[in-house]
């Protein structure tokens, strides 16, 4: 892991190349769009720039003003002409520069905001691969980026730093909106956004409107004591001088810590399932491993390295007590019983607290186009929806967990017109998100000195 670090980049002069280059989302053989220039009205030329803005320890000059806009056209936005428009845009495009910077310098200063360089590499290696694919070869590229000025290794710092500050920003914006009081929005203010935007709507595609029970496989109490046993056997070890994280890089059944020999990095109190908190926040000393718990997931053992206040770093070893076919079999007999009843007529919401459906999970999916089901839904539901009609209960299926779901499809929608219910959910989610945004954006800019000088 490694510490957030904001920087400044002073974007080289962008021709329409260029521009391909840092936009590698455009279709691949698209052809290069003519070069971008800005002028802003009243505003000095390229020769000679000068700071439009100081937010908070950082300086924003006027060049990386006009070189934002540059980018932002590249990617499909469109800016005004006439000259008053045409400021006015370029203001708001600084006012977005100054959030971005107040929020990184923030982000600097949060512990729990750091970057996996691994995942950074990756990010940037794709792209890069997709830019080389996009251009016609590595050498097109480089020659591309030598007509520009530039060598590939100062695109690839360009470039990290632009997925860094991306990657900084979604972490940023996550934790802040989980601290923040709910929002309300108003049904006239959701009305008012789907009338602007009526218009440019897509036609709606087929939509499905599910309910369902999901029957979670549960492992007899002979596994659990198995899984128990397991992690004894490993707690044995590691006490008989063996290294945790080695111990738990063959034990572990947590797959996303278990090959990082158990590390979970730094966390909260509230991050993890009440079981766990209890013993990560308890008076258990650093280094000494925990006594054995379980929580829903399996049995554990965990070990603190370091404390701060609010938050610990710790590492676990994982044990699940794995169900076999038996056990998924007898849920999949019950899940026949719940199909039945549902065909006869009966509610799922008294299904599901008869039987015990997992509250975790949804008991109805309301609108669910055709088309995403089998990329948005876990994998199992493509295949059982594929052919289904309105008011059809498909036959219990099992998905990852493991669990058994029963599903009913309660209507079927044809493609047409979007409806305001068809997207109240979406507009209500998006008028929230915007206005958590403008209450971090407020909060930035009341802790931080912003000085606008055009």
């Amino acid at each position: 892991m490694t510490a957030v670090v904001p920087r400044r980049w002073s974007l080289a002069s962008f021709t329409g190349l260029f521009a391909v280059l840092l936009a590698p989302a455009l279709a691949a053989g698209q052809q290069t769009p003519p070069p971008i220039s800005f002028s802003i009205p009243g505003e000095p030329d390229a020769l000679v720039d000068r700071v439009a803005a100081v937010a908070g320890d950082s300086l924003i000059l006027l060049s990386e003003v006009t070189n934002e806009m540059v980018l932002l056209a590249a990617q499909g936005a469109r800016f005004p002409e006439d000259p008053d428009s045409l400021k006015t845009a370029a203001r708001e495009v600084l006012e977005q520069m100054i959030n971005m910077q107040l929020l990184l310098q923030d982000a600097a200063r949060d512990t729990l905001i750091q970057l996996d360089p691994a995942q950074t590499d990756a990010r940037v290696q794709a792209q890069i691969d997709a830019v080389t694919q996009q251009i016609g070869g590595l050498s097109q590229f480089q020659a591309a980026l030598a007509a520009d000025g530039m060598t590939m290794p100062e695109y690839r710092e360009m470039l990290r730093t632009r997925i860094e500050e991306s990657l900084i920003r979604d972490l940023y914006l996550q934790q802040q909106a989980r601290n923040l009081p709910p929002v309300a929005v108003t049904e006239a203010e959701m009305r008012e956004l789907y009338d602007a935007q009526r218009a440019s709507l897509q036609e709606r595609p087929e939509i499905l409107s599910l309910e369902q029970i999901v029957l979670p496989v549960e492992a007899p109490d002979s596994l659990w004591d198995r899984a128990r046993m397991e992690l004894d056997s490993a707690v044995q070890r590691i006490l008989a001088g063996e290294d945790f994280a080695d111990v738990a890089r063959e034990m572990s059944d947590d797959t996303g810590s278990g090959a990082n020999g158990g590390d979970l990095g730094w966390f909260r109190r509230g991050i993890m399932v009440p079981e766990f908190d209890g013993i990560a926040f308890s008076n258990l000393p650093d280094g000494r491993i925990s006594p054995p718990f379980r929580t829903s997931f399996g049995w554990h053992v965990m070990r603190i390295d370091r404390r701060r206040p609010g938050e610990v770093r710790a590492r676990h070893i994982l044990i699940r007590p794995d169900a076999g076919s038996d056990d998924i079999g007898d849920t999949m007999a019950r899940g026949r019983e719940i199909a039945e009843r549902l065909r006869a007529g009966e509610s799922v919401d008294s299904l599901a607290d008869e039987y015990g459906h997992d509250d975790q999970i949804p008991t109805a999916y309301p609108r669910v186009p055709r088309e995403v089901i089998a990329d948005e839904l876990p994998p199992g539901y493509g295949t059982a929806l594929a052919n289904v009609s309105e008011g059809e209960v498909v036959e219990p299926f099992e998905i990852q967990g493991p669990y058994v779901v029963v599903l009913r499809v309660k209507e079927i929608r044809e493609a047409g017109e979007f409806t305001f219910e068809d997207v109240e959910d979406q507009i209500r989610s998006r008028l929230a998100e915007q206005k958590n945004l403008d209450r971090i954006w407020q909060r930035l800019r009341d802790r931080a000195y912003v000085d606008i000088r055009f």
